[in-house]
Order: structure tokens, then C-alpha cells, then sequence
């Protein structure tokens, strides 16, 4: 079953407390493999409001990014089992961030590699970036 997800959350609006988030139409990457790894980064660790797709759909969430890279930034890394030729987008956004990135991945698994101990096979398919002097609004939108 291909599944379409044509539309995602570029901005937000606050509303009691909760954000609601809102989309300019956009055109999803397709994943060839039977697995998707996101990777976000941001320069603030915490309120970082992403969204991405698995197999049942789009998930939103508010996270804190786990780790610390060597330029200063925060990333975290979403992997997840999805249908191959289904489309998919990521997008990370903060309204307190000078840097935001996000990264789509096609993951392939050889043949036998369970047997075998073969690592999974990672193919960059979408990246984007984005940098704000200012330090307000901010968010990439890889598809």
C-alpha cells in the first residue's frame, strides 16, 4: 500500500499552550528501501518540534535532542520499518534556534543479513538547513 504524505507543518501557532501547526503543500521523497532513519539537529537541545512519517502515518513531537555534536549542535536519530516506495518528509523547526537540519535516509538490509551481521545500507535521499542570526523562528524541511 503507497501512502501519500503531501503536506506538513512549516509553521506554528500557539494556541493555549498547545501548538498547531500549519503547511504549504509540498512533494515527499520515496523511500526505496523497507526502512527510514531521520536525523534532526538543532542549536538549542530542547522544545524542538518535529515530524516525520512511519508506517501508520505522520507523528508530531516536542523532544529534546539526546546528543551533543562536535560543532555545538544537538541531534537525535529516528529509525523506522516502513513499506519501500513510500513517501516520506521530515521537518524540525524551534522558535528559539540559530541552527536547525533535518535528514531523510533510505535504509536497505542485504540479503541474509541477519545471518550474516551485515549492516544496513544507508542512502542520504533529502537534507535541509537552516541558519538564522536572529535566533527566533527557524526550521528545515527535508522531502
Amino acid at each position: 500500500m503507497k501512502k501519500f504524505i503531501g503536506t506538513l507543518a512549516a509553521a506554528a501557532t500557539l494556541a493555549a499552550g498547545s501548538a498547531v501547526l500549519t503547511t504549504p503543500v509540498a512533494q515527499a521523497v520515496t523511500i526505496s528501501g523497507s526502512g527510514v532513519k531521520y536525523v534532526f539537529c538543532s542549536s538549542n537541545q530542547h522544545n524542538n518540534q518535529i515530524s516525520y512519517d512511519d508506517r501508520y502515518g505522520e507523528v508530531s513531537k516536542i523532544v529534546s535532542l539526546p546528543a551533543k555534536a562536535q560543532d555545538g549542535s544537538y541531534c537525535g536519530v529516528i529509525e523506522v520499518g516502513i513499506e519501500s516506495d513510500s513517501y516520506v518528509s521530515a521537518l524540525i523547526k524551534n522558535e528559539r534556534a540559530h541552527y536547525v537540519y533535518a535528514a531523510v535516509y533510505s535504509v536497505s538490509y542485504p540479503l541474509f543479513s541477519g545471518s550474516t551481521g551485515a549492516p544496513p545500507n544507508y542512502t542520504l535521499v533529502a537534507r535541509d538547513e537552516s541558519h538564522s542570526s536572529y535566533g527566533g523562528y527557524n526550521y528545515a524541511f527535508a522531502y
